[in-house]
């Protein structure tokens, strides 16, 4: 799931850009258009911020309006939905009835939802789900998801779809069933579908919603009168862009937006006491659970930065880190400092916590750490108190969009902790949401803190781990931002997909955090929040601590699930 384009919002006067060009507050929140059933309310939705939007609905593409707002399931949808905040609760039928493994757990067979059709009438069948795993097999890099990819598949028919597989993958059924799904009747004519643009208007898909219409300042959505259950009740859905978080958050406050995922300075004062309507996820501190760990991602192929090759420099690296400043100062103690080097996200992977990973991270910084460690690898203060060895210092850059005031935050106070003990970097803001994802997804950066991904411990380690995910530099990259390679890593990787035991699993997982711990290819920072905001002023039914019936951090597949459960107000 994303992650600062969620979140860091400091409340302040200044707005960059005119609120009227993309909402106009309260009216336009609860519309007065009418019909014979009364007004028509408007559902307001603001994900990250973004000067302008683009018309591009393309689902593979990271920079494109469904994915950076995380609406992509809107339009198109996967074949299960699952509630991630309750390991516990099966997996949710969509576009498909039933599932069943065979051949030990190599082969798996889903049974598709009779009558389902594409939003341009035509059926949705079998042959449409072999084609999206087919494509995202010959073009790697639209595989944003890192979904596994079967080594073939069989249609036997308009509603039943085989996977094969050359190795189990019981355990990696939520990420193969979590896959959305496109038309092969409009999509087996686009080349290079990572990077397509497909627009609204030429948007077909099974899900609740349409195009409405389009600006670069805000796009309406219109719901879909021929969705398989009926037009969804909430029947306008708006996406107004916002030049920062800064005046998201200023619209937020004034009740313009009723669904958000953000990271709000002082939450309680600056959102939640300027109405009885507004709420959180639940009424006590930290009032947000979480959802994944923030790290920095370091790339070890970064011909401008080759000192981050060396693994004593990543370590030495962590122990400068005063995770508690950053988690105080920057993320107002939402998120809480990072305590296992393995990587895994507490405490929802307290389970599958390794015993020699529990509590091995500092709260603070550890300037003696870093000085053995730096010394031990060939490193002396030079005369400028820099760390240096062949006379080269320990130089990279962090970047991260200044929009994203938290995460600047962070990497302005990582700038000065390491600065402080001898490190020589600096860091970059002045990135856009799309050029800093491309510059992070092609492998053309130093470093910068970024979210973690995956909905469960294995993935959220898979993300920073598997080196299958990454591509060369300059193309996209699924996952292994980093481009780290590690055969024992890619071992275990394997290893837990192969398990057939709970034991072997976690024996799998242990090896995986060993390796994270050990090798460093990324630093785990904070665990960050699953950021929910909501108004109670248009619409009920909304998932909270005492009604956890879905995840409610932006994620395009729970939002759809989420919005399909909103009632409008009479």
């Amino acid at each position: 799931m994303r992650r600062t384009a969620i979140k860091g919002l400091a409340l302040v006067a200044a707005v960059g850009l005119s609120l009227a060009a993309c909402s106009s507050s309260k009216g336009s929140n609860s519309s007065d258009k009418s019909s014979g059933s009364g007004k028509v309310r408007t559902l307001v939705v603001e994900d990250k911020p973004v000067a302008s939007f683009t018309d591009d609905f393309n689902p593979f593409d990271g920079n494109s309006f469904l994915s950076q707002e995380n609406a992509r399931s809107l339009f198109y949808e996967p074949l299960y939905q699952f509630n991630t905040l309750n390991s516990a609760q099966a997996p949710i039928p969509w576009l498909a009835s039933n599932y069943t493994w065979s051949n030990g757990n190599k082969t798996l067979t889903f049974t598709l939802k009779p009558g389902v059709k594409w939003s341009d009438g035509q059926a949705f069948t079998s042959d449409d789900v072999a084609f999206t795993f087919t494509m995202l097999k010959n073009y790697k890099a639209a595989n944003t998801d890192s979904t596994p990819i079967p080594d073939s598949v069989a249609t036997p028919d308009p509603n039943t779809v085989v996977l094969n597989y050359s190795s189990s993958q019981a355990a990696n059924f939520q990420g193969i069933a979590n896959q959305i799904i496109v038309p092969k009747h409009k999509w087996s004519a686009i080349t290079n579908p990572d990077k397509a643009v497909v627009t609204g208007a030429d948007s077909v898909g099974t899900g609740p919603y349409l195009l409405d219409k389009f600006t670069p300042q805000n796009i309406t959505l219109k719901a879909n009168t021929g969705f398989r259950d009926g037009a969804p009740a909430v029947k306008k859905i708006s996406f107004p862009a916002y030049a920062d978080n800064n005046a998201a958050t200023l619209a937020l406050a004034n009740g313009d937006i009723d669904l958000t995922g953000n990271d709000i300075n002082d939450v309680l004062n600056t959102f939640v006491a300027k109405s009885k309507d507004n709420h959180l996820f639940q009424t006590t501190a930290p009032y947000f659970p979480a959802s994944n760990t923030v790290a920095l991602l370091m790339n070890e192929k970064s011909p401008s930065a080759p000192a981050l090759a060396d693994v004593a420099v990543r370590k030495a690296i962590s122990a400068a880190m005063d995770r508690t400043s950053m988690a105080t100062q920057c993320e107002t103690n939402y998120e809480l400092p990072a305590t296992s080097s393995g990587g895994l996200t507490l405490p929802i992977d307290q389970k599958s916590l390794a015993p020699a990973q529990t509590n091995d991270l500092k709260p603070g910084p550890d300037p003696d750490a870093v000085s053995s460690l730096l010394t031990a690898d060939g490193y002396a203060k030079n005369s400028a108190g820099k760390w240096a060895k062949n006379g080269a210092t320990i130089k990279f850059t962090i970047i991260d969009p200044n929009s994203f005031t938290d995460y600047w935050c962070d990497a302005e106070a990582l700038v000065k902790q390491l600065n402080g003990v001898g490190f020589d970097i600096k860091d970059n803001g002045a990135f856009d949401y799309n050029s800093w994802n491309t510059a992070v997804t092609t492998g053309s950066y130093d470093a910068t803190l970024h979210w973690g991904q995956g909905t469960t411990p294995f993935q959220r380690l898979q993300f920073i781990l598997d080196s299958t995910l990454a591509s060369p530099a300059g193309q996209n990259s699924a996952g292994d931002f980093g481009h780290y390679q590690s055969s024992a890593a890619d071992a275990a990787v394997a290893a837990y997909e192969g398990a057939t035991s709970p034991a072997d699993q976690t024996t799998a997982l242990n090896t995986l955090q060993g390796v994270f711990s050990s090798d460093v290819p990324a630093v785990p920072v904070l665990y960050g929040a699953a950021w929910y905001e909501f108004s109670t002023a248009n619409f009920t039914g909304w998932p909270t601590s005492d009604n956890p019936y879905i995840n409610p951090s932006p994620r395009s597949q729970d939002y759809e699930y989420l919005i399909l459960k909103l009632t409008p107000k009479p």
